[in-house]
Formats: C-alpha cells, sequence, structure tokens
C-alpha cells in the first residue's frame, strides 16, 4: 500500500511516482486523494498505467483533475484491466456537456476489470447518467457504483432503474446528496421489487424524497429479498414512511437489520418516528 501527501506537480513529486510505478511490480495501491497534482499529473499517471499491471488501485479524488487528463484515463482503462478500484471525484470540470460522461460511459461498456468506481461531484446530470446506465447494461464486473454528490434527478434515477431491471453484477449503488425526488425513487423501487436480484447496497441519503417515494421503496422490500443495506436519511420521513420502515425492523425476523441501515424507530405518545443512527458515515 502507498499513500502519499504533499505532492506537487510542480515539483516534480509526480513525475517520481510515476517513474518509480513504471519500474515496480509489486505495488498494488496508491492514494493521491487531496494532493494537488493536476491535469499534468493526472495525464503522467494515465501513461503509467499504459506500463504499469500491477496497480489495482487508484484513488486520484480531489487533485484537480481536468476534462482533459479524465478523458486521458479513460482511454487507457479501454485497454487496462489491472485496475480494480477507482476513486476520480471531485474534479475541476468546466463544461457542463459531461464530455467525461460520456467517456467515463464509452470506457465502461468494454473494460472488464474495474469493480468499484467513485465518480462523486461530477456535477452529473440526467443525460451523463443516462449514458453510464446504458453502458453498464454490458458491464460483467462492475459491482460498486458512487454517484454522489451529483445533479441527478427523476429521468436519471430512472435510466439506472432499467440497469437494474438488466440485472447486471451490480450490488451496490450510491446517489447520496442528489435529486432524484419520490418519482426517481419509485422507478428504482419498482426495478427491485419486480426484476433486480443482486443489489444489495442501496444510498438515497439527502435526495428531496418524501413518504410517497420511501413508502414504494418500503413496499417493494417486501418482494425484493436480496437487498440488505438501505441508507435514507435527510428525506422527508413522514408518519407513513415511518410506519412502513418500523415494520420492516420489527419482529425476530426483520427485513432490514438495524446495522444495516442509518435509522431506527422510536415511538413517542404512541407516534413512531425515525431517529438517525450515524451508521451512514461508516457504510461506505
Amino acid at each position: 500500500w502507498y499513500i502519499s501527501s504533499g505532492i506537487n506537480a510542480e515539483y516534480g513529486g509526480i513525475e517520481s511516482i510515476c517513474t518509480g510505478l513504471q519500474m515496480n511490480d509489486s505495488l498494488e495501491k496508491i492514494v493521491l486523494q487531496g494532493n494537488k497534482i493536476g491535469r499534468q499529473g493526472g495525464i503522467l499517471l494515465s501513461a503509467t498505467l499504459q506500463v504499469n499491471s500491477t496497480l489495482k488501485q487508484l484513488n486520484i479524488a480531489d487533485t484537480d483533475q481536468t476534462n482533459e487528463s479524465l478523458i486521458a484515463l479513460t482511454t487507457v482503462l479501454l485497454d487496462n484491466s489491472s485496475i480494480k478500484k477507482l476513486d476520480v471525484s471531485n474534479p475541476l470540470l468546466v463544461s457542463e456537456q459531461e464530455e467525461t460522461a460520456i467517456h467515463f460511459s464509452k470506457m465502461l461498456s468494454v473494460n472488464y476489470g474495474l469493480t468499484e468506481i467513485h465518480l462523486c461531484k461530477h456535477g452529473m446530470k440526467d443525460f451523463g447518467v443516462s449514458q453510464l446506465a446504458e453502458s453498464l447494461k454490458d458491464n460483467k464486473t462492475l459491482l460498486y457504483l458512487n454517484l454522489g454528490c451529483n445533479k441527478i434527478a427523476e429521468d436519471g434515477a430512472r435510466a439506472l432503474s432499467g440497469l437494474l431491471k438488466c440485472n447486471t453484477p451490480l450490488k451496490k449503488l450510491s446517489l447520496t446528496s442528489n435529486r432524484i425526488g419520490n418519482n426517481g425513487l419509485v422507478a428504482l423501487s419498482e426495478a427491485l421489487a419486480t426484476r433486480n436480484t443482486i443489489l444489495s447496497h442501496l444510498w438515497i441519503n439527502n435526495n428531496c424524497i418524501t413518504e410517497t417515494g420511501l413508502c414504494a421503496l418500503a413496499a417493494g422490500l417486501r418482494t425484493n429479498s436480496t437487498l440488505t443495506n438501505i441508507y435514507l436519511w435527510g428525506n422527508d420521513l413522514g408518519n407513513t414512511a415511518c410506519n412502513a420502515f418500523d415494520q420492516l425492523m420489527e419482529g425476530n425476523k426483520p427485513r432490514i437489520l438495524q446495522h444495516n441501515t442509518d435509522i431506527l424507530p422510536y415511538v413517542v405518545d404512541g407516534v413512531t418516528y425515525l431517529a438517525e443512527t450515524g451508521q451512514f458515515l461508516f457504510s461506505h
């Protein structure tokens, strides 16, 4: 494992790392998160991945990646199958055209190495996630897709619902801090209730959802038997939704176990409420 801090592309730090990676045949993980290696550093790393075939985990979140450096990375990953886990969250994207989402989509349609990818804070909208969902229908290896803190709304959630109906290998889907709303969650719930038997973890915290959507999810969970972990705090938890999830968590064989969610039912004067447990902080 290799964790770097304080690396700056201007002072040759990233060049030295890339030179070492080209000769290294044992290092499997590198974490550069928070180091401002920028466009130059990202392009150097992409070139290195054309040579290095042992690195399995790469974290370059919060490193000021640009459209150009991310496109270079996706181009390399069309052929590189050694990278299994990739975090490219929070890049510096100046365009609203979602070019990087399109390139990641094309890459994921053919890549057979990645099992986990984090695309948080990419400014991704419904068009971008729709492209991603369509491409992932052909993907046979991705298990964890993190799309937190984007701009995904109802139509994007519908596209992801279509992906879930294809029963791909995807086990974990994070939509934390988007805006899928009730209709988006209803679409996802319908896929979970009728077609999907693979997804085990779903994050929908802070998504402008009210009890209409949450009750649809609760109903879907009564049919679905594979979704075990659900995180939903930060939405509008009305009385009906509180009662619905209380029923899912009660009894000797609860549908949702307390340690697999971020809510906990409690009763005051005969009325059921849901409290936040903080479990979300340890769920990713």
